[in-house]
């Protein structure tokens, strides 16, 4: 087969099986397939299947990236002249360690370490933390300038329950994905994330042109808590989460992604904080399995913020910069003007892990931090 023979047999499946029916008339052969969201994860395993049935031919995980398939054209031109790009290991973004950083120590081991001793920082047996002082003024100072930034961004202020109706977790594919994870109260649950109380108050309801944005802060819980672990400290069963939501057309979404990663690119180098920012597989969803880690491949749906917290360079999870596509839009029926389901995308800023990273980076001694803050009495994260 050649190029040109693929090529339109590709232009027509694409335009009569996998485009909204608004764009397709509009498609071409050099169309950005994925760049331009013309498919999602639902329809990738789709396209690929075409081609390799037309092919005659499996095409290999490992062929499956945005350089062999950014366009019809592309697709074309490298699969039938047999040269196609193959997967690196993934690639990071960001901001890069900041070279020449001493991580600070006492005799006790960590800064973290130092502070549990001193009491200023405790674990609890439901796997919590309670911060005291100036490290609970820290907390403070990270939630009051990511809220200001959504605020900037026009997000209208929050306030959500502790506790979750389980319908609204199956209904998101919770439930189904991570039911070793949940944690009950009572009939009901707790949230695994803030966001999960978010989209059942548009279900079943057509927004707007301008879609939604919304930020809150509130306590999650996850079933991942290990007291034994070396470091359980990193991951709590309860623990405080600000979360900036958005739901609309998929431009929303990544104009809120994209502007958020470079404005906490900017904050790691004002807080002088040893970091960076990469690809990672979001873990919202196995509902769509393979569809969703091939679409992984093509274009990242998930970024992540790996803050340093030990001098030899392991990280934690600190913030994720999340594209849910249309996973929510159509598990909620929400829909847009056009009829098309919502898309969704959220960025989430895990705040005692940035209080672990920022301590054992600069020290226990506030004297010593690269910013100055009112120290409060005592801030529960329980």
């Amino acid at each position: 087969m050649t190029p040109a023979e693929l090529e339109q047999r590709l232009l027509k499946f694409t335009r009569e099986k996998l485009a909204a029916r608004e764009v397709a008339p509009l498609i071409t052969v050099d169309t950005r397939l994925f760049e331009d969201r013309v498919i999602d994860s639902l329809k990738v395993l789709e396209l690929i299947a075409f081609v390799q049935s037309v092919l005659g031919r499996k095409i290999p995980d490992k062929h499956i990236v945005l350089a062999n398939f950014r366009s019809i054209a592309t697709i074309a031109r490298v699969f039938t002249n047999g040269d196609p790009v193959a997967s690196r290991p993934r690639s990071r973004s960001g901001p890069r360690p900041l070279s020449g950083r001493a991580f600070r120590r006492s005799d006790s081991g960590s800064p973290v370490t130092e502070l549990i001793r001193r009491g200023v920082m405790q674990l609890t047996p439901e796997g919590g933390l309670i911060v005291r002082g100036a490290v609970a003024a820290l907390v403070d100072h990270f939630d009051a300038t990511v809220r200001e930034w959504a605020l900037d961004l026009g997000a209208c202020e929050e306030s959500f329950a502790t506790a979750i109706p389980v319908a609204t977790l199956e209904r998101a594919g919770f439930v189904s994905a991570f039911p070793e994870k949940l944690i009950w109260n009572g009939e009901s649950a707790r949230p695994p994330a803030v966001c999960y109380h978010h989209y059942p108050s548009f279900s079943d309801m057509t927004l707007g042109d301008r879609g939604s944005i919304v930020t809150a802060v509130g306590r999650c819980y996850r079933n991942e808590h290990d007291p034994m672990s070396p470091h359980p400290e990193e991951r709590l069963a309860a623990f405080t989460m600000r979360e900036i939501i958005a739901v609309g057309n998929d431009r929303l979404v990544e104009r809120l992604r994209r502007g958020m990663m470079d404005r906490v690119s900017l904050w790691l180098n004002e807080l002088r904080l040893d970091g960076f920012i990469e690809t990672a597989t979001d873990p919202f969803f196995t509902s769509e399995g393979r569809g969703r880690r091939l679409m992984q491949q093509l274009l990242p749906l998930k970024y992540e913020l790996r803050l340093r917290v030990a001098t030899d360079g392991r990280s934690i999870a600190a913030a994720s910069f999340n594209n849910h596509e249309q996973h929510f839009g159509r598990a909620f029926s929400i829909r847009l003007p056009s009829g098309d389901y919502a898309h969704s995308g959220c960025v989430a800023f895990g705040w005692e892990r940035w209080v672990i990273a920022f301590v054992n980076q600069h020290g226990p001694n506030e004297a010593n931090w690269p910013l100055a803050l009112e120290s409060t009495n005592v801030a529960a994260l329980v």
